[in-house]
Order: structure tokens, then sequence, then C-alpha cells
């Protein structure tokens, strides 16, 4: 019976099969810190996910190519909604829900995932939720997975309610 075991190709399908989890695992994580950097105002390291070539398409909110235009872009992002709505204050929470990822080759990978996303405006103002989806295009850069491009499709932004308060 033992004389029936292919040690070596099992090995190599073992290994094969590890390394897609541990890509996974990245990915998972790479999304789930964009979401940390986002929720704390964090631009340069939120630009540091993406590639030096990234695109970013948010539609008719913008675009964005590479990590430096990147981080210039969220870092006008919030003033610009703020803006939208004559507001003197933003606060914005965007939380991702079931992440999925397709390793391609070890080297690119593909990923979607759901967001909600709470703005609130002023003190004492309007609240605002947006749902959507993140289609990402990642590529892997020594042992290190980026983000090559995300783009952002809203399903919609409604109003919560008004007089919504908290303490800033």
């Amino acid at each position: 019976m033992l004389d029936d075991v292919d040690t070596a190709g099992t090995l190599k399908q073992l290994t094969k099969r590890v390394a897609e989890l541990e890509a996974v695992r990245d990915l998972t994580s790479l999304r789930a810190e964009f979401h940390r950097c986002l929720n704390n105002k964090e631009w340069d390291a939120l630009a540091a996910l993406f590639t030096d070539e990234a695109h970013l398409d948010y539609g008719e909110y913008g675009q964005a190519h590479g990590s430096k235009e990147v981080r210039d872009y969220y870092g006008r992002l919030l003033e610009q909604i703020r803006d939208m709505r004559n507001a003197t204050a933003i606060a914005l929470k965007n939380f991702v829900h079931g992440h999925q990822v397709r390793v391609l080759d070890g080297e690119t990978a593909t990923g979607v995932c759901f967001f909600e996303e709470q703005i609130r405006f002023n003190k004492d103002s309007m609240a605002f939720s947006s749902i959507g989806q993140f289609s990402d295009e990642y590529v892997r850069r020594g042992d290190r997975w980026y983000f090559a491009k995300v783009v952002l499709d809203h399903y919609w932004v409604v109003p919560d309610n008004d007089g919504w308060h908290w303490p800033w």
C-alpha cells in the first residue's frame, strides 16, 4: 500500500495549497487594513497598500492612479462629501463583509467584498448609509500583496435619520 503513495506529488500539492491559503489570508488582511486605514484617516498607510501603478475607481466620486494619487484622493474625499452636504463636519466609518478571494497564479488575485458605510454630518445632523461592493485586483511584489485596482460600486446611499447625535 505504501508503494502506491506518490510522496513527491502529494508534497507538491500540499505546498501549493498552503501557499494559496496563505495568500487568501494575506489578501483578507490587506482588505481589512484598507478599511482600518480609511476609518482612522491614515492616508499614507492606506496609500502604501497600493502599487505605484494602481487604479482606483469610485465612479462619480472620482478616480486616482498610483499610490501617491490614492493618498491625495482620500485626503480630499471626506472634504468633498462634507461640502456636497453643506456640512461643517463629517464622520465616516466603513465596514467590510463577505470578502471573497480568488488566487490566480500566486502572483495575482481578484477579490470582491461588500461594504456598509455610515456617514454623519455635523454634531446634530443627518446620517447616511452607503451600501455597495468593492471589486479588487491584487498583485504580489516580493512577499507582499498590494492593490492593483479597486472599483467601488455603490448600490445605494440613503439618509438614515435626522437629528442623530453623538458626542465628539
